[in-house]
């Protein structure tokens, strides 16, 4: 996150202007500079106050009826389940592909025929590319939008990026735990203004140029002081990018090469996570890691059908979801992680690959 030193300059502005939140210039100047950064026009996108409720306000804005079902990973985390129930719709959760962590194409566009698929969210895993032209395909076939919760994804979805902003609906977090934070924000992007626009009506209570709603919009603008956080973090992203270039080097230099993380990672595209699939328990290793002082999170836990909150969704049978939640853990990662720290961790998993192999030739 940008420290106090980038930041005050833009607070002196504040200060200046009088200006505190409702679409202020600061928060205009936010809105070009990320669309600049995404390869877009300033009116392609929408600022929101975090990538739950973009996602929520996307499916909004595409006047999905209420109540009908949203195709969706349970392999995600639990806050898109929230958003797609948010919007008033009913999450019927599919199986990922063991190779891209992401759902089948064909299966999804078949599901989506029955008449009360309403739409489709797809998530971007962790920030690994995935092909959007497939999934504009997808909703092109099936007249029913898909929104791409590409929540992790700011860097991977950059104008000389690995994933250009396609035509789908998609959505990037900015929260202080993705590679560029607001500390608390998110961002729709959509290359149809007239939508986009539809999008920034529905968080600012639905008015549109009048005291008068529109349409039963919420609140989920975000302030002058968060876009101003977002100003001093865009000054100086080419370094804050560099340090997760490095960070990740470091990983890739010293694991074990069955736990690598995907390819292009660190450097076509960076992301806050690292992410490996362990042979075993993820619970066990992180027990282990634990007991030498190493912290570690399964971000996703085992789904989010195994949630008491969703647990009584529809789904389809959900196998490799089942073992991405046994076998994946994120190691301990961030700008600033030292060589000795690193060494200690993979230190740490080559001992428990080799006690797992011993075990298995026992």
């Amino acid at each position: 996150m940008p420290t106090l030193e980038h930041i005050i300059p833009y607070l002196a502005q504040i200060d200046t202007n009088r200006w505190y939140t409702n679409h202020g210039p600061l928060c205009a100047a936010l809105q070009e500079q990320l669309a600049r950064f995404w390869g877009l026009e300033y009116e392609h996108v929408a600022l929101t106050t975090s990538a739950t409720s973009g996602i929520t306000l996307a499916l909004n804005a595409h006047e999905v009826q209420p109540g009908l079902r949203c195709l969706m990973p349970s392999w995600t985390f639990t806050a898109s389940a929230g958003a797609v129930v948010a919007a008033h719709l009913r999450p019927h959760f599919v199986d990922v592909r063991a190779d891209t962590w992401c759902p089948d194409p064909t299966e999804m566009e078949t599901l989506a025929q029955a008449p009360d698929v309403g739409a489709m969210l797809v998530v971007v895993p962790f920030g690994t590319p995935i092909d959007l032209a497939v999934w504009d395909g997808v909703s092109q076939r099936t007249g029913k939008p898909v929104i791409i919760d590409a929540a992790a994804a700011f860097d991977t979805l950059r104008a000389d990026g690995p994933m250009p902003v396609a035509h789908c609906t998609t959505v990037v977090s900015m929260h202080a735990t993705k590679v560029f934070g607001l500390g608390e924000g998110g961002a729709v992007l959509s290359r149809d203004p007239v939508l986009a626009e539809r999008v920034r009506t529905l968080a600012r209570f639905g008015f549109a140029g009048t005291r008068a709603a529109q349409l039963p919009g919420i609140n989920a603008k975000i302030s002058e002081y968060t876009a101003a956080v977002g100003l001093a973090g865009l000054d100086y992203w080419p370094r804050t990018r560099a340090n997760w270039q490095a960070a990740t080097a470091l990983y890739r230099q010293h694991l074990p090469a069955t736990l690598l993380p995907p390819g292009g990672c660190g450097d076509h595209w960076v992301t806050s996570t690292l992410n490996i699939l362990w042979p075993d328990s993820a619970t066990q290793l992180a027990d282990t890691l634990a007991g030498q002082g190493i912290g570690s999170v399964s971000w996703w836990g085992t789904g989010c059908h195994t949630q008491p909150a969703y647990a009584t969704c529809t789904r389809q049978p959900l196998p490799v979801t089942e073992r991405l939640g046994h076998s994946a853990l994120a190691l301990p990662f961030w700008q600033d992680i030292g060589t000795e720290q690193v060494l200690r961790i993979c230190a740490t998993l080559t001992q428990a690959l080799d006690s797992m192999d011993l075990n298995t030739a026992g």
